[in-house]
């Protein structure tokens, strides 16, 4: 929809805006051009969406617009969404300057630069004045470009006063001339030599306060440098002349050279100077960043000379493999030539068309000696006033614009969950779309061979962290999946995108703790482990879109196991039967504790304890203990478990391997600790959790537990697995018998009995079969489920079940179609019919129009559909018949049949009249 794409397009771009410069890609007027709209049409979308708290707008001439929560999360939060004028937009910071990190706007700041800049940051914040630096680097790296950013930066970080001054003193003006150089640097008193008529100071007391740039400081003979040892030693310097007492001045120092330091400064100047900076050449860049710098210059130029730009491939790509001696330097010179030729060469013309024709001499005459690479691939770049400097600079990196994109993508959709009635299932499957798509471009779209190193040690460790963890939470993954996860790793931004909402980001991420909380803990401790291996800065978004792909891919496995341990005293004992058991079980089921024979119980139910807490997502504990600690342990953490505990005594390798078998098999632990007991001599203890256990719904029926099973499979198929609600069968004899002293009760909160028969357990609902199917079915799951989830979840599992028990009957009727489809149909059908005539249909309706209307279509493919109707045709009958014809239009369709008018009738009669009791006890 246009309005989704306007929203997205204004989410991704008010990251880039500039209130001191204020691009027209923010009007109605752009917007409505740019996503073919009508200008009224736009400016309606875009009030609507100010209204609803969505969109600021500025009431300027003309109107801007801008995203709100992008506008608060880049600069700062605001009270309103509408506002007279940009002054009085930025009058809402309460004049609190936003701070922002100056370095983040270099290119290479995350690639080539990104330990430079480390360096600057930790000679800056340094306590008590800062650390002093030398920067190194070819000339025209960039040198003095840094030592100014670092007083803006400093300034932004309140580090020094806004008013600091910033000195640049070139060394190589000097270089001969020591005492001139202590004079300018220092300052020197009246009668210091001949023509000192008065006190004057240097460059260090200009400078106090701020930061002093000594340039070329490698000009410095010995004597040059020795006369800095002592403002480095001690903070104080001397005026030339003066000798009484040294003058404490707060300056910042940065040295700069192009020479190697060690074959240039004393020894002991450079160890003096503990922060030394290297600063890469333009060839040792990367391509990437290159070509970003040439961008950059071609749109300082293009704002320069106030004309559009078209920017040939084949000129990019020759600039991109030139050697360029003077490094960045040189190649902004470049790029301002080519602009110059080319206005001279179309005299001004509105756009300006760069080419290589307008190169200089120079990188002419070596166009031949470059590779056949520099042919130019893709169309030309073009560059006008609404290009915004990041935005260019971002779509040269086009994995990381895929990633953000993404991202962006999956947080709009989460927003559309929460204020529109959109169903979950829905929206997952779209963001699963998104997140699928992503992958796949990372895979087969990235054609840069640089990183693969680093994508051949992510996928390692990654493959590495699943097999691991696979065991430990139940989870199988597909391999696939891992080279995906290692290309998104690899190629996401190291810092946190900007342009992304953090508050929302914090909301999917509690949302998708909660909905899924197994695969939620398992995507945490592989990204923990991650971070330590590989050294990342784990996000909040990589969490994310982690879980929500392997949701999707389908890994997730909400049944809980059971743990085991084996407790025994000596040094090996408990390690040599769990040895022996996990070998011949194929299986880690066990773990061992060794104990000494003085250990106290209580120490023994501290480690224990340690094991529960690592396992906390374990669905039951055994635990097998020689002779003497049974009677013991169990007091000191009976009351901290949070899953059911059974201790049995006279562990012994058989023992260890029957109970193994019983743990694999998924049966419960209180019928191997009871079948254990009927057959050996051995104690047993059941600890059973008081609070947070798991809930469940127990299905029971009179016919027996075959019944039970099947409206068990039936439940089980309609409840979502993200409510973590088990559902258990269980023979009705032992129930009504037993009551509560069953130890299901003790193994699970029961939420209802249903089935056929009450068994009449005190304090547990009971729903009879009838009832759920019945037209009462809807109220009755909003009692059972009106606390865990919302009303329009309750009515999808009511749906659920409706369909899935129509769909065991259709099963027994149909005999040639495929009946998951013929269900399909069904419900397509029911859903349009319920939308025409705003008629909520009962359950027991619902089963019976499932199978008539299965059956029904089995006779029109079979020819023989009934054709006289034999009931009275009322005037009210003929009134519904327009609506439900229409209804059955997709059924028509999809099969290529025609409905009869009698058949319409009939089903008439199903809704609408009384209709024959169903015996549900006797389906299952």
């Amino acid at each position: 929809m246009r309005k989704d794409d306007l929203l997205t397009f204004l989410i991704n771009q008010t990251d880039f805006f500039d209130p001191h410069d204020v691009s027209e890609i923010f009007t109605a007027r752009h917007l409505a051009q740019r996503f073919g709209l009508q200008r009224n049409t736009a400016s309606h979308y875009l009030n609507q969406l100010v209204t609803q708290g969505v969109l600021i707008k500025i009431n300027t001439r003309p109107v801007y617009f801008l995203h709100k929560a992008s506008f608060e999360q880049q600069f700062f939060p605001l009270s309103r969404t509408e506002f007279a004028s940009l002054d009085e937009l930025l009058a809402e910071n309460d004049g609190e300057r936003v701070q922002q990190d100056h370095f983040s706007l270099l290119i290479g700041h995350e690639g080539s630069l990104k330990k430079p800049i480390e360096q600057l940051k930790t000679a800056l914040f340094y306590p008590d004045g800062g650390l002093p630096l030398l920067i190194t680097g070819d000339s025209g790296t960039g040198k003095s470009y840094l030592a100014n950013l670092m007083h803006d930066y400093a300034i932004a970080q309140g580090l020094i006063d806004a008013d600091a001054p910033f000195v640049t003193l070139n060394c190589a003006q000097y270089a001969n001339n020591p005492e001139l150089l202590a004079a300018n640097l220092f300052g020197y008193v009246k009668g210091a030599f001949t023509g000192a008529t008065s006190d004057k100071p240097g460059a260090f007391e200009a400078a106090d306060g701020g930061i002093l740039f000594l340039d070329e400081v490698h000009r410095l003979h010995a004597e040059g440098q020795e006369k800095l040892f002592t403002w480095l030693d001690r903070g104080e310097i001397y005026r030339l002349g003066e000798t009484a007492s040294g003058l404490r001045v707060a300056v910042r120092l940065i040295f700069a050279t192009t020479e190697d330091i060690h074959s240039t400064f004393l020894t002991t100047f450079i160890r003096r100077i503990p922060i030394q900076v290297v600063l890469p050449d333009l060839e040792s860049r990367s391509r990437k960043e290159k070509e970003a710098l040439i961008l950059q210059f071609f749109w300082r130029e293009s704002k320069k000379v106030a004309l559009a730009l078209r920017i040939s491939p084949r000129l990019l790509s020759v600039l991109t493999h030139y050697v360029f001696r003077g490094n960045v330097g040189e190649l902004k010179n470049v790029v301002k030539y080519v602009v110059a030729s080319a206005f001279a060469r179309q005299g001004g013309g509105q756009p300006l068309h760069v080419t290589i024709h307008d190169l200089p001499e120079p990188v002419m005459a070596q166009l031949p000696a470059l590779s056949e690479a520099t042919t130019g691939q893709g169309e030309e770049i073009r560059l006008d006033e609404n290009t915004i400097l990041p935005w260019l600079l971002q779509t040269q990196n086009a994995g990381r614009v895929l990633i953000h994109d993404a991202q962006l993508s999956v947080l709009t959709l989460f927003e559309k969950y929460r204020t529109a009635p959109h169903s979950w299932d829905d929206i997952e499957q779209r963001i699963g779309h998104e997140i699928e798509n992503l992958f796949d471009r990372l895979i087969f779209d990235n054609q840069d061979k640089t990183s693969s190193q680093m994508l051949m040690l992510v996928t390692s460790q990654v493959r590495e962290e699943f097999y691991r963890l696979e065991k430990s939470y139940n989870i199988q993954y597909n391999g696939n999946g891992i080279y995906a996860i290692g290309h998104y790793l690899v190629h996401r931004s190291t810092s946190e995108p900007s342009r992304l909402n953090v508050e929302m980001c914090k909301q999917l991420d509690r949302f998708l703790e909660q909905k899924y909380p197994l695969l939620y803990l398992f995507c945490e401790e592989v990204l923990a482990s991650l971070a330590r291996r590989l050294d990342l800065r784990i996000q909040a978004m990589d969490r994310i879109l982690l879980l929500l792909w392997l949701n999707k891919t389908g890994v997730q496995s909400s049944q809980l196991v059971t743990k085991a341990v084996i407790l025994a005293h000596g040094y090996a004992t408990a390690s040599s039967i769990a040895n022996v058991a996990n070998r011949l079980l194929k299986q880690t089921v066990y773990e061992s504790f060794d104990m000494p024979l003085d250990v106290t119980p209580e120490a023994i139910a501290q480690q224990v304890t340690q094991y529960v807490e690592r396992n906390a997502l374990a669905s039951s504990l055994v635990i097998l203990v020689d002779m003497g600690s049974l009677n013991d342990i169990h007091h000191y953490f009976s009351r901290q478990v949070t899953m059911p505990v059974v201790i049995i005594n006279n562990v012994s390798t058989r023992m260890a391997l029957y109970v193994g078998e019983r743990i694999l098999q998924g049966d419960y632990l209180e019928t191997i600790a009871a079948d254990i007991a009927a057959d050996v001599p051995v104690e047993h203890k059941i600890i059973w959790p008081e609070l947070n256990k798991p809930k469940a719904i127990i299905t029971t029926c009179a016919t027996g537990i075959g019944a039970a099973s099947n409206l068990c499979s039936l439940l089980k198929a309609s409840i979502p697995h993200e409510l973590g609600i088990e559902v258990v069968a269980y023979e009705y004899d032992t129930l009504a018998e037993n009551k509560l002293r069953e130890p299901i009760f003790s193994r699970f909160d029961v939420l209802a009995l249903v089935g056929t028969l009450d068994p009449g357990i005190p304090d547990v609902p009971w729903i009879s079969l009838d009832t759920l199917i019945s037209g009462q079915g809807k109220e009755t799951l909003m009692t059972l489920f009106g606390a865990l989830i919302s009303p329009a979840d309750v009515i999808q599992i009511n749906e659920r079940i409706v369909k899935n028990f129509s769909l065991r009957r259709v099963i027994e009727s149909v005999t040639i179609l495929d009946t998951s489809k013929v269900i399909n149909q069904v419900e397509q059908f029911l859903t349009r019919y319920q939308h025409l005539t705003a008629m909520a249909v009962p359950n027991d309706r619902k089963v019976a129009l499932y199978i008539h209307v299965s059956c029904l279509i089995e006779r029109l493919i079979r020819q023989a559909a009934i054709h006289n109707y034999a009931g009275h045709r009322a005037q009210c009958q003929r009134q519904h018949l327009p609506a439900l014809r229409e209804a059955f239009s997709v059924i028509e369709s999809s099969y290529s049949v025609q409905i009869p008018e009698a058949e319409l009738f009939y089903i008439h009669d199903l809704l609408h009249l009384q209709t024959e009791f169903l015996q549900y006890d006797q389906e299952f």
